[in-house]
């Protein structure tokens, strides 16, 4: 992997070490996983869901969320998406919700970063 595509990732909060590790060193794999993370819709689906004060749908995008994340060594976002996710579990749901200004703006840095890489931008 180029110096420059691992460092982007890397200051967007992927652990791009320890994702090649999991994707056994692969990294056309690991990048198609994360073009495919750009595809997956859990991130609105829990904006809707916590938008719509729905706890059990809420709850069950975070929970999808966090194993996206975790298996792309997406850490500050997993991080995030777990405790958020707890917070739900226990019936905290406003804890939960008042997460998502963070959440978003880490979710959003990730995006951009793999959009840029997409693109082949410098």
């Amino acid at each position: 992997m180029e110096k420059q595509v691992k460092q982007r990732l890397e200051k967007a909060g992927i652990n791009v070490d320890s994702a090649l590790a999991r994707f056994m060193g692969n990294e056309g794999l690991f990048l198609k996983f994360l073009e495919k993370f750009l595809q997956d819709r859990s991130f609105e689906g829990l904006l809707e869901a916590v938008k719509n004060e729905d706890a059990r749908q809420a709850f069950q995008y975070a929970h999808t969320l966090k194993g996206v994340c975790g298996n792309l060594s997406m850490d500050e976002l997993y991080g995030l998406i777990s405790r958020q996710t707890e917070f739900f579990r226990e019936g905290n749901f406003q804890k939960g919700a008042d997460m998502l200004k963070e959440i978003s703006a880490v979710y959003f840095k990730i995006k951009e970063a793999i959009e840029k890489e997409k693109k082949g931008d410098e």
